[in-house]
């Protein structure tokens, strides 16, 4: 039987325990069974008023001197009082990912993390971030919501408004509640509302499209448009697209759940060099296309692959790799300039794109690289995952991450491609009559911008760009062959899920002007 997890984290005399006392000691909770367990003791007690809410408390030299016995005491613990739900109120001074370990263990694994909220009181938040070491950030990167308390410390709002920037600088996206005395209703609702899984999100997406499908055709069939072509072309796309993302996201798991985070920082390259070289071998040498190979640029920069090196690989890969190779070689009938072309122009724009990142490197936070995401909240953290001892924990954790995954990042191809097969069935006669009065350079401005609306998976699209060289001139071609595989509107969606909207959007511009670039200026200079 699954257990739903709660956890409060905050400094000591955040009004965790208050919060705790509010939220738990509610009349609507009087038949719910819970299990508190406290890593932390202030000055507030827990006042327990019905006999469902039983609490255990752990002191900090328990906490990081012997986390084996914790963890079989919470096991014996559990077992016992056989509880509805637990809650967690952790210690402020000590790092969140020594939780997150303990969920590793064979004994908690029926533990499941819902919802982890930050309490922290306006006045004195940037005093102790500053002097508290990185426990305190990773726990307000780790939260699914933080709530800051209005005390009468407090100078006003331009206080909370600085503090709120603040916290969503170390996690951008989190929701932020403001508390002065009592817990509001909608906050109480927030935080007993359950996580869809991914498994979830995917299939009501899914849903979604197919109900919208049966509504909007008669009036499209009465506008004289065929539905049933978006449908084709959809299911054409999914298609194509399903196997190269399940092998990314199978190729993703191996790297997070098999490759230790201390072996790639010894033996991936410490210069900057050797770190693009090793991205573009890599990009080379794995059949991947674009949707296969963001999965793997997630895992990448999650076990800390440096970002250029990480972006180069992500942008290379579906431009370069054996399988693309083959099919311009097969589409352009063997011509091997074209082919020569889009590696040789492919791989060094991905290359420069990725020494932008480099070169122009943002202080702001643009990747959430301390932040859990759903796998972790659904099947289980797995930051400590080199205190996983046997091969069979390894392989059943392998499988619930490549699951959640591909759930997690399928919603947005299934929503992507959705979006890509409209335009497709709007045709692109609007991009051939612009084509008409254009020079080469805005021709391959509208390739490029086709490729992105068309979102077609880089194994095949060297087949739809053959079809459009009577009408365009070879310049416009392979801005289509290039750009298209690196961003199109099924990656931006796939990008989503996992970063910030300022890093997709400075890749995108970034990756547009210099595929542009690239292919004009190679062009001015003899071209193919």
């Amino acid at each position: 039987m699954t257990i739903p997890v709660y956890v409060v984290t905050g400094f000591l005399y955040s009004g965790k325990t208050t919060f705790l006392n509010a939220m738990l000691n509610r009349y609507d909770r009087s038949k719910i069974k819970t299990l508190l367990l406290q890593f932390e003791s202030g000055e507030e007690e827990f006042q327990g008023t019905n006999d469902y809410c039983i609490c255990k408390c752990f002191s900090k030299k328990e906490l990081e001197g012997q986390p084996d016995q914790m963890i079989r005491a919470i096991h014996r613990f559990v077992k016992e009082q056989a509880p509805d739900e637990i809650w967690i109120e952790w210690n402020g001074v000590t790092p969140f990912s020594l939780l997150q370990d303990f969920f590793q263990s064979t004994l908690l694994r029926s533990f499941r993390i819902q919802k982890v909220i930050h309490i922290a009181d306006v006045s004195g938040l940037e005093e102790i971030l500053g002097r508290t070491g990185t426990s305190l950030p990773e726990q307000i990167a780790n939260s699914d919501a933080v709530i800051l308390r209005i005390s009468q410390k407090s100078s006003g709002t331009g206080t909370y408004q600085r503090m709120r920037h603040m916290i969503k600088n170390i996690n951008p996206g989190v929701p932020v509640y403001k508390l002065k005395d009592t817990c509001p209703v909608n906050l109480y609702k927030w935080v007993m509302e359950k996580k869809p899984s991914p498994v979830y999100s995917f299939f009501r997406s899914l849903l979604f499209l197919t109900a919208a499908y049966f509504l909007t055709k008669p009036v499209l069939d009465q506008l004289s448009f065929s539905a049933n072509t978006i449908i084709n072309v959809f299911l054409g796309i999914i298609l194509q697209a399903i196997p190269f993302l399940l092998l990314g996201v199978l190729l993703s798991s191996v790297i997070q759940i098999f490759v230790p985070r201390s072996w790639i920082e010894k033996h991936f390259p410490k210069s900057l060099a050797g770190g693009m070289l090793a991205a573009v071998v890599g990009g080379f040498c794995l059949p991947v296309c674009d949707c296969a190979s963001i999965p793997i640029f997630r895992s990448l920069v999650r076990k800390g692959v440096p970002l250029p090196a990480a972006v180069t690989f992500m942008l290379a890969a579906p431009v370069i790799n054996p399988v693309v190779i083959l099919s311009t070689y097969y589409a352009f009938g063997g011509n091997l300039s074209v082919v020569a072309g889009r590696i040789g122009m492919g791989g060094f724009a991905a290359v420069v794109i990725g020494l932008s990142f480099a070169v122009f490197h943002s202080k702001k936070q643009d990747l959430p690289n301390g932040r859990f995401d759903g796998v972790m909240c659904s099947c289980g953290c797995y930051q400590g995952i080199s205190s996983i001892s046997g091969p069979r924990a390894k392989i059943d954790l392998f499988l619930r991450h490549a699951q959640a995954e591909f759930f997690d990042v399928g919603k947005y191809l299934i929503i992507g491609s959705f979006v890509a097969s409209v335009f497709q069935g709007l045709g692109t006669g609007m991009f051939l009559n612009a084509q008409d009065k254009a020079g080469d350079a805005l021709s391959t401005i509208i390739m490029m911008i086709m490729a992105f609306v068309l979102s077609l998976c880089s194994s095949s699209d060297a087949i739809v760009a053959r079809s459009f060289s009577a009408q365009f001139p070879m310049m416009a071609i392979m801005g289509f062959l290039i750009f298209g595989p690196m961003m199109d509107i099924k990656n931006l969606l796939m990008l989503s899920s996992g970063f910030s909207k300022r890093f997709i959007i400075r890749l995108l511009v970034t990756s547009f002007l210099i595929c542009f670039a690239v292919v004009f200026l190679f062009y001015q200079i003899g071209g193919i």
